[in-house]
């Protein structure tokens, strides 16, 4: 099993995301010493599949996802992606994730038809 896959299986082990995992989700992201993509991917993979997590990890998740996506300001397709996923995992879009697709939106320098 990979060490992205191991990761994700320890701290999902019980469905929650608590306070003490977001340092080691913190420390986990930074072991390249800058975010990226991948670590998006990561972030989304939890986000969906946690029954329940702490503010603390919302705050994490939809700050490293703005970083992310607007690097270079714009939303590009393969970013979509994991926003769609955030999206639909629950078939639900509550409040916090709608005001964060319209802040990529208001923040990004062009967006694709798609995103619209």
């Amino acid at each position: 099993m990979s060490d992205f896959h191991q990761f994700v299986s320890t701290v999902l082990a019980d469905k929650t995301i608590d306070e003490s995992e977001v340092s080691q989700i913190r420390d986990y992201l930074g072991q390249d010493g800058r975010l990226d993509l991948e670590d998006v991917k990561l972030l989304v993979e939890l986000y969906c599949e946690a029954k329940e997590y702490c503010p603390a990890f919302e705050d994490l998740f939809f700050s490293v996802l703005e970083e992310v996506i607007l690097e270079d300001g714009q939303i590009q397709p393969s970013e979509q992606y994991y926003l769609m996923k955030m999206v639909y995992s629950d078939r639900v879009i509550h409040d916090r994730e709608r005001e964060f697709l319209r802040k990529l939106k208001a923040s990004a320098s062009s967006i694709s038809p798609d995103f619209e």
